[in-house]
């Protein structure tokens, strides 16, 4: 094992380096648990997305989207699907308590507004939970280069102090100290470049993500309003004919 160059610059170094090494190397751990963990939810949150928007352009009325698969539930359209669905439900009980209004107009426009700001609440929340982890991987990718040139000086300072100590500045005294400053400046390279570039595709995954609730909350808005309308005036205009 003292062969490979690695593990030797790594056997070579003081404790002030190995510190550093152990450092990075559970921040690595921590960067690819995060890395892997989004990209698996996002890709499949993508592919939920594609199967709920077939299955939303199926269904007759806003109340079956509470009874679709629960797989939709790791879906952010799906999630805001839910809540439109609610906010249906809840207009509508609203106009049946206030049977007495003499303004639908006014009344209606006030719920459809409510409805608007909760939508997007829970787009903000449906988006906050697709960030999930982005600040660990932005941390570890502004940190880690910091930790690796933090090693690098105190390898070249420990050269230093060696040469003074021994009155040689022969490659035995001075080697320890390189061995430092290249193994922790190779590591904390090692470690951000992987986070600093998954950070940036995955918010961008994240950000894709987001514009189609976006899009998605436009349809949905308009066909809550749709099927409210249609289902309080269709029974409306019906009374007279029943009668």
């Amino acid at each position: 094992m003292q062969d490979i160059p690695v593990v030797a610059m790594i056997a070579r170094s003081g404790w002030v380096a190995r510190s550093i090494l152990i450092l990075l190397a559970i921040e690595s751990i921590i960067v690819w648990a995060v890395i892997i963990d989004r990209l698996v939810q996002l890709g499949r949150g993508a592919r939920l997305n594609r199967l709920f928007r077939g299955s939303f352009s199926k269904v007759s009325s806003l109340t079956e989207l509470e009874k679709l698969d629960k797989k939709f539930e790791n879906s952010s359209i799906g999630k805001l699907g839910r809540a439109g669905a609610l906010e249906y439900r809840r207009i509508l009980a609203d106009a049946k308590s206030h049977s007495g209004v003499k303004d639908w107009s006014f009344f209606l426009q006030n719920q459809f507004a409510m409805a608007g700001e909760r939508l997007e609440t829970a787009v903000s929340e449906i988006g906050a939970s697709l960030h999930r982890g982005n600040f660990l991987l932005a941390l570890v990718g502004s940190s880690a280069p910091f930790l690796g040139l933090l090693g690098t000086v105190w390898g070249i300072m420990d050269s230093f102090f060696e040469i003074g100590q021994q009155g040689s500045a022969s490659l035995p005294v001075v080697a320890p100290g390189i061995a430092e400053a290249l193994i922790t400046t190779i590591v904390g390279l090692v470690v951000a470049i992987p986070a600093s570039f998954f950070y940036n595709y995955i918010v961008h995954r994240a950000n894709r993500l987001e514009d189609e609730m976006d899009e998605f909350k436009e349809v949905l808005t308009s066909r809550v309003r749709r099927e409210v309308l249609s289902l309080l005036f269709g029974e409306r205009s019906e009374r007279p004919k029943q009668a």
